[in-house]
């Protein structure tokens, strides 16, 4: 363990916090070295590629909606005939491919003739100059998919369409069965009484990976579904690679820690934490002691590790770490890596530990319009938006991105993929148990100071919770406040 001076930790964060004003700091957390986590070779054998999207983190601009009277969507079909509409997304691969056939698909059969042009992009941060760059020549897409924090990096003026017009209109918007079958732990982050942000698209729930068969060796008959077994697991894991005769064993065993922004929140809300969806994050209070205690005692025991090698595939696939927490997306990858480590373990997939049972959290971009110059272009891009939520439509965006799909009757197409993908499907199962991220620029700006407070906090040989939470929101509010 590293013993470092109080005032030393402070004096150390608050520097940091300085920093993240200036820059977006992302940092991989679970990459980092521990000087008692031995060195794991990684295969050179590379399993099945997956396409993963992936964001990049800045802080969160304030939505503003444009103030318009009810329009009543009063428009001449012959007015919508052949708009055309620019969608840019962040995905590539085979998202990509399957969203331009998509947009081809209804180019081809909508009764409008509206025209679907799509844009792919390498991940938030290409979209985000992309946009700039349409942004500075006047041309903005109709129609984006992006985390709304990541639009606070765009220079100039521009706004975004407030949906609920569209959304409630009887002609053109949800009826009433439709509405029932969307989630409304997807919707939520994106709207309140007054107003729509966006519409959800591609969800993701973050869980934890459990390897069954390894949990039966050690004893036990069921994963962890409380603080309690969490914690015997995990030292169980633990003690039995201190003892076995394998050296590079020494350190391992329990979870494998990971200290992803949403992995924190998770373990927060697991403790019945929450964090608002508007205003600034407040962690020092009962939930946060609870939860980050709880992690800090882990860590003391030994029960839960820093890895030398940010990907936990291996290290899961060959029982040095018994649980790690991740994305849905990741099934097919530790499915490769079964195979590739030659593992015949059963896995699974669970939620948090939780005060009352499991928990899972969900986050995911939201489909944006941009201001048009016509009522009717906003219509068209609409159209298609609302066509991206169609049940058939939302299970083959699951089924090629392994997210959650925002349509309950979605399921009714996912019979063949969850038998194909049990793990996925146990995480979907936990949908009910799932709460939403907010979309607030208080979180978007807060994640990354939680995240380097707690990375502090368990390299501490002493638990001192209390003072770094106090730093925390010290810290947060500082922020806030210095914000333009």
């Amino acid at each position: 363990m590293i013993r470092l001076n109080l005032q030393y930790e402070q004096d150390w964060l608050k520097m940091l916090v300085l920093a993240l004003i200036i820059l977006p700091v992302i940092v991989l957390m679970s990459g980092c070295t521990s000087t008692e986590t031995p060195e794991v070779e990684t295969p050179t054998l590379t399993p099945t590629e997956t396409v993963v999207p992936t964001q990049t983190a800045t802080p969160l601009p304030e939505f503003t909606p444009t103030p318009t009277e009810p329009v009543g969507l009063e428009i001449d079909l012959d007015d919508l005939e052949g708009r055309e509409v620019l969608f840019a997304h962040p995905w590539v691969g085979e998202p990509a491919e399957l969203l331009e056939e998509i947009a081809d698909e209804f180019s081809a059969n909508n009764p409008w003739n509206i025209q679907v042009e799509v844009n792919s992009h390498g991940g938030g941060t290409a979209l985000i100059s992309a946009l700039q760059a349409d942004l500075d020549s006047g041309r903005l897409p109709g129609l984006i998919a992006v985390h709304p924090y990541l639009l606070s990096d765009l220079e100039g003026d521009f706004s975004l369409v407030d949906l609920y017009d569209f959304f409630d209109d009887p002609d053109w918007g949800f009826d009433s069965e439709s509405l029932a079958d969307i989630y409304p732990v997807f919707l939520e982050p994106f709207r309140n009484d007054d107003w729509i942000m966006a519409l959800p698209i591609a969800p993701q729930a973050t869980v934890m990976f459990y390897n069954t068969s390894w949990g039966e060796v050690l004893g036990h008959s069921e994963p962890p579904r409380d603080q309690n077994s969490f914690r015997t697991q995990s030292f169980d894991a633990a003690f039995v690679n201190w003892r076995d005769d394998n050296p590079s064993t020494d350190g391992t065993g329990g979870w494998k820690i990971n200290l992803d922004p949403v992995v924190l929140a998770s373990w927060y809300y697991a403790f019945d934490g929450i964090i608002p969806p508007e205003g600034i994050p407040s962690f020092n209070n009962e939930a946060g002691l609870e939860a980050f205690s709880y992690l800090w005692e882990l860590r003391d025991q030994g029960s839960i590790w820093f890895a030398r090698q940010p990907d936990p595939y291996f290290y899961f696939a060959n029982r040095y770490a018994l649980l790690y927490a991740g994305q849905l997306d990741q099934v097919p990858i530790q499915m490769s890596w079964m195979e590739v480590s030659e593992s015949e373990d059963e896995w699974e997939v669970v939620g948090f530990p939780g005060v009352d049972g499991e928990k899972i959290i969900v986050d995911g971009p939201g489909l944006m319009m941009f201001k048009a110059d016509s009522l009717e272009n906003e219509l068209a891009a609409w159209l298609f938006a609302k066509h991206l939520l169609e049940p058939e439509v939302q299970a083959r965006l699951v089924q090629s991105m392994f997210t959650l799909p925002v349509r309950e009757s979605a399921f009714d197409q996912l019979a063949d993929f969850m038998e194909d993908y049990p793990q996925w499907a146990q995480g979907a199962d936990l949908l009910n148990t799932a709460s939403a991220l907010p979309v607030s620029p208080g979180w978007g700006m807060a994640q990354w100071v939680l995240q380097d407070a707690v990375f502090r906090l368990l390299q501490t040989e002493t638990n001192q919770v209390a003072v770094f939470l106090e730093l925390l929101d010290e810290m947060v509010l500082d922020i806030a406040e210095s914000s333009p």
